[in-house]
């Protein structure tokens, strides 16, 4: 029976990452192309936004801060902007929940290089700005181009390669059945551009018409459409990029533990229930057991805890449950009994959970809240 539900919640939880359900909102918040009399729907406490909610701005990483999860980002033009408004820097804070993707795999912020471009997910806070009217400054989820276009299903076909020029004439292609976009893009290609090929690196030689490649860039903000920085050629070379950063993402869950927050606390019993969110590792969740040990620390919005080789409580694993998988989430709720009742048990308020079976690492310095 354990085994059966340690399938069933790591099942759902792979779908979290593989996929993303096709908006369907149902309540009365504006969406991308859809009715503008609305308002953009703002983030509640305690709440996980609903389907479809978010506003997508794509750009690149030029600023970030991974210890407080927060960075700079400058979007990319759009015809519906005014020129003066080009280029501007637009800051982001993560939410608590929100998730990464980098090679197709979970990533953290510290992961992803400066002058990534990057896809995301945004939401709307009345009172940010300088006129105190509203800005899009949350980020749910942030991904690289190999990443965004994995879960789209798209790759490039190339259709032309000019070495002596540093050009890369290409067309999008989608589904299963490679429909082609209607216009091909040029990117610029240099002797600094990454050609993945197998397990290994190829060259720029290596290109040629007809290939399916993915491919990520930099400068599009500015020199669009862009200049490639990687282009993978084959499958294989991919899923090798995905495997890597899904070895660093879970290294980096490991040693700082798989973060949640407080849905409700019973003192009668003695329990804390806690949900834990999207991007959690499956691997790591499966060790998660009733019954199993956890070491719990309490942490903040930005997930920072205070000193977890001190202040982690020991607890034990009394249920596992699976909860609908809803947009932030993981899909796995735990209930466990702690030593002693802490302040920091309350609803709404952020865990990091530790397997009793991992090691428990000093943090670095700087990402301890006490110091």
């Amino acid at each position: 029976m354990k085994r059966a539900l340690g399938c069933l919640l790591l099942a759902g939880a792979l779908a979290a990452f593989a996929q993303e359900k096709p908006p369907a909102p149902t309540a009365a918040f504006r969406t991308d192309g859809g009715d503008e009399k609305l308002p953009w729907h703002e983030i509640k406490p305690g709440e996980f936004p609903p389907e479809g909610s978010s506003h997508y701005i794509a750009g690149e990483l030029i600023g970030l801060d991974h210890i407080n999860r927060t960075g700079t980002l400058r979007p990319d033009r759009r015809t519906d902007q005014r020129t003066d408004d080009y280029d501007r820097p637009l800051p982001f804070t993560l939410l608590p929940y929100a998730s990464m993707r980098y090679h197709g795999a979970p990533a953290e912020l510290r992961d992803l290089p400066i002058g990534t471009h990057l896809h995301g997910a945004w939401y709307f806070e009345a009172k940010a700005g300088k006129d105190k009217k509203g800005a899009f400054t949350q980020i749910f989820r942030l991904e690289d181009d190999f990443s965004f276009h994995e879960r789209q299903q798209r790759t490039w076909r190339v259709d032309a390669v000019q070495l002596d020029k540093g050009t890369l004439t290409v067309t999008g292609q989608t589904g299963a059945e490679n429909k082609p976009d209607e216009k091909s893009l040029i990117y610029k290609i240099t002797p600094a551009t990454r050609v993945w090929k197998g397990t290994g690196f190829g060259k720029l030689e290596d290109l040629a018409p007809g290939q399916a490649v993915l491919i990520n860039i930099t400068v599009a903000t500015l020199k669009g459409p862009g200049r490639c920085t990687d282009i993978w050629l084959d499958p294989e070379s991919r899923k090798l990029a995905t495997a890597h950063q899904l070895e660093v993402h879970r290294l980096h869950q490991k040693s700082r533990g798989i973060p949640g927050w407080v849905n409700a606390v019973d003192d009668a019993q003695n329990t804390v229930t806690v949900t834990l969110f999207g991007g959690s590792d499956p691997k790591l969740l499966e060790e998660m057991k009733k019954g199993s040990g956890v070491h719990t620390a309490v942490a903040e919005a930005s997930l920072r805890s205070y000193d977890q080789s001190s202040d982690a409580l020991t607890a034990t694993v009394s249920e596992v449950n699976a909860v609908p998988l809803v947009p932030g989430s993981s899909g796995v709720q735990l209930v466990f009994k702690p030593e002693i009742m802490l302040e920091g048990f309350r609803p709404g308020r952020f865990l990091r959970l530790i397997s009793q079976s991992w090691r428990i690492d000093d943090l670095p310095y700087e990402e301890r809240l006490y110091k």
